[in-house]
């Protein structure tokens, strides 16, 4: 407390300024009382105006609108909430409401709509944030969320209805806040006055000569968060950039997001998404690290702001990762610093996060570098001991958690490792750490690799169809691979006309040519370790080029194998996923070319590091110059919609068609059976029938994945469920049968064993390694 004081009579411009920040927070806790602020805006509201087109019903409950060909479509009708101000805050947004293109013949299609809604505001357009609200034929209900900017007062929201075509009944619009989001919004002020008063500390504070050993301290944290901060550069924007796969994970997001709000973690089932169809995505495509942005998305934050805390956690997670790997290869803190500023700026990194979007792979680049850290570790100590190969064990659990395919092909690469170093390898105190490694790296997995293999037996999905993928198509050209800047923002076919930047980067490129020339003149050095690492990175790296390549003959490798090793071998979709491999290696080797410059002629290695710098910072500069043209509207929620976007569908059950998904009613199966209501609350879906005649059944828009059951609500007993036409749940409704059936999916009892296996053994590699902390202190 006394530090404090005299670091305040120090600085008595920062104690004010540390004042009003103080009031700042008190006034926003403050704020978390009081009841949530409400509007609703009724039909009378905004109907007169536009007798032409809409009209009140005639008792006033819904407005009409509707097209007698007097007039063109995609008219728009605007009304405000005049006299009632709306304070800051988020809020959700509920629209009720009828839409039909036809309304002779109803298709309840999500694909067919009369028109959307927007919101602004004229007097203060930047203080409201929410999407556009699609109006389609399939729901009844649709909503949205709103953000009123901090401080603001908005006494002049305008709803826009964009009217298209066919008839729509407009009953209500329901704007809630949402009181979670000023807990929220407390928390990001306090985060925000706790980097600005570092930032003060760290440039401009006068400090005592304890509090200047404290700043030189962190330069090394600062170095590495200004590497991250580089990269991260396109995040700091109130919009994302668009990328192949951004629309499909951001689904995800939302879809786990939702789940996590009905009680399901860890999450198993997707039961929103596809239109509430469900989808299997968590079971077979792991989601744990998106519990990150899917616990901020419910907490109100902008879903464009999830994903870019997200980026950026990943990001650091890559720059840590590949900093400790290097500075302990290298035994160098600041050839450990410049190897995560060559890895984290990659060029095939970047390309993953912006313009591929690829959560899955980027997400496992991230933790590459803890495996080749492990496999060092375990050929460089005789007896390799718990520190030595957990890297290794944790670097494979985390690639399991993140991509199979990267796990998949990492898998191969230590295989390739080992046969080459096979008498090495093949010593009992290795061959344990092998093991002990392979054996943790599982049961950190469990939770997550028994339910996936279960799922896979169990279920046809369409990812085990009879298709054998042809990537060779897909593969690189020299001149793509050593175009050092690459050509941008693009897909990836045949040739090379609309591909995007494939390449490892110039400051990559610069750094294979300095390994290849260290490892022509080995004859010159005399320090062996630098130089086996240096001829093992640069020839692995080389294999992983030579994988990438439209030359290499993949296509001829399927047909050897035969159907089945060929569609397994054929899993990785393009040959240019082991750049991801490339880029690692080629770091590794570069800075164990630095290492015998270094001890050969300094001044040599000096200005490789200076080329290695600049050729990273002009590789990054013209990056994030084809990213800008990609930019994509801002993004804060995924619509009604968006919900059926699932990629290729790969975790479909095989025969069935997203199309059907478009119609999200129950079908029953007799005209003595009578729907009397259908909603899905909290992931359960409830179904209301009355059933004046004998045993029939009912179908319900729920893809029937295994693990659903089926229960009267007042009794409890058991309902009959079979699967039907495109794999849809169908129950068996008895005789005179009148009530509401609960259909909800529960995760098998066996599962939750493996996940108790898996937080024992994070709980004790967690406890092991404090001891052997403490034992060292």
């Amino acid at each position: 407390m006394q530090q404090c004081i005299a670091y305040l009579r120090r600085n008595k411009g920062f104690a004010l300024v540390l004042v009003l920040q103080m009031a700042l927070l008190a006034a926003l806790v403050a704020g978390l009382f009081g009841a949530p602020a409400t509007l609703a805006l009724a039909p009378q509201d905004f109907a007169n105006e536009f007798a032409d087109i809409a009209a009140l019903s005639e008792d006033g409950g819904s407005l009409q609108i509707w097209n007698d060909g007097s007039f063109q479509t995609d008219k728009e009708i605007t009304f405000s909430t005049a006299g009632a101000a709306l304070p800051s805050g988020a809020y959700e947004v509920t629209v009720n409401y009828f839409s039909c293109q036809t309304p002779d013949v109803p298709t309840f299609s999500v694909l067919q709509s009369a028109g959307s809604l927007r919101f602004s505001s004229a007097g203060n357009p930047s203080a409201v944030n929410a999407d556009e609200l699609t109006l389609d034929d399939g729901h009844r209900t649709v909503s949205t969320r709103l953000w009123a900017g901090f401080g603001a007062r908005i006494s002049d929201l305008t709803a826009t209805l964009a009217y298209k075509e066919g008839q729509l009944y407009l009953y209500s619009i329901q704007l809630t806040e949402q009181p979670v989001y000023r807990l929220t919004r407390l928390l990001c002020f306090a985060l925000f006055f706790a980097a600005v008063d570092f930032v003060y500390w760290l440039l401009f504070a006068r400090v005592d000569a304890a509090g200047a050993a404290r700043r030189r301290a962190l330069r090394l944290p600062l170095a590495l968060l200004g590497i991250t901060a580089a990269a991260c550069l396109p995040l700091f924007s109130n919009l994302l950039y668009y990328g192949h796969d951004l629309c499909y994970h951001l689904q995800r997001i939302t879809a786990m997001a939702a789940e996590l709000s009905y009680g399901q973690f860890p999450v198993r089932m997707a039961t929103s998404t596809l239109n509430g169809y469900g989808y299997a995505n968590p079971l077979c495509y792991c989601e744990l690290f998106l519990t990150l942005p899917a616990l901020l998305y419910n907490l109100w934050l902008p879903l464009r702001t999830c994903y870019q805390a997200y980026v950026f956690a990943v990001t650091l997670a890559a720059c840590l990762c590949s900093y400790a790997c290097f500075a302990k290869i290298t035994a160098s803190r600041r050839l450990g610093l410049l190897g995560a500023a060559l890895y984290t700026l990659s060029a095939y990194r970047l390309v993953c996060v912006y313009f591929r979007a690829a959560v899955g792979e980027y997400t496992a680049i991230s933790f590459l570098p803890l495996v080749l850290l492990g496999v060092y570790n375990l050929y460089t100590e005789e007896k390799p001991r718990f520190v030595h190969w957990a890297p290794l064990a944790f670097g494979m659990a985390a690639l399991v958690q993140s991509h199979l395919i990267s796990t998949e092909l990492t898998a191969v690469f230590l295989l390739v490792f080992c046969l080459l170093r096979l008498r090495r390898t093949l010593r009992p105190a290795r061959l344990l750490a092998w093991a002990k490694a392979a054996a943790l790296s599982f049961g950190l997995s469990a939770w997550f690799l028994l339910p996936f293999l279960s799922t896979a037996v169990s279920l046809n999905l369409q990812v085990n169809n009879e298709l054998v993928g042809k990537p060779q198509r897909e593969g690189l050209y020299l001149m793509q691979l050593l175009n050092p800047l690459g050509p941008g923002f693009g897909g990836t076919f045949t040739g090379t006309t609309t591909d995007m930047s494939l390449t490892p980067g110039p400051a990559l490129l610069l750094g294979l040519a300095l390994a290849l020339f260290c490892i022509a003149r080995r004859e010159c050095w005399t320090d062996r370790r630098p130089l086996a690492v240096l001829r093992s990175a640069t020839g692995l790296g080389l294999l992983a080029v030579v994988l990438s390549l439209q030359v290499f003959p993949w296509d001829f490798a399927e047909n050897w194998l035969g159907h089945t090793l060929a569609k397994f071998a054929a899993t990785f979709q393009y040959p240019w996923r082991f750049l991801a491999f490339a880029c690692l290696l080629f770091c590794t080797a570069a800075l164990a070319a630095l290492q015998l410059l270094q001890n050969w002629r300094p001044s040599t290695s000096r200005l490789a590091v200076l080329a290695l710098a600049v050729c990273t910072a002009v590789g990054v500069i013209v990056f994030q110059m084809q990213l800008l043209p990609c930019s994509q509207a801002s993004w804060n929620t995924i619509s009604q919609n968006d919900t059926r976007d699932v990629g290729v569908g790969e975790y479909m059950i095989d025969g069935t068609s997203i199309y059907e998904t478009i119609w999200a009613q129950p079908k029953p199966g007799s005209e003595d059976l009578t729907l009397t209501g259908y909603e899905k609350r909290n992931g359960v879906a409830l179904v209301s029938v009355e059933n004046a005649g004998g045993e029939t059944d009912i179908s319900l828009p729920i893809f029937n994945y295994g693990h659903y059951t089926a229960s009267d609500t007042a009794t409890g007993a058991p309902v009959t469920m079979t699967s039907g036409e495109n794999m849809r749940v169908v129950l068996t409704i008895p005789a005179g049968y009148s009530g509401t059936i609960a259909v909800a999916w529960q995760s098998p009892a066996v599962w939750r064993v493996f996940e108790v296996l898996s937080a024992l053994c994070l709980l004790g590699s967690a406890a092991w390694a404090l001891h052997l902390h403490r034992r060292a202190a």
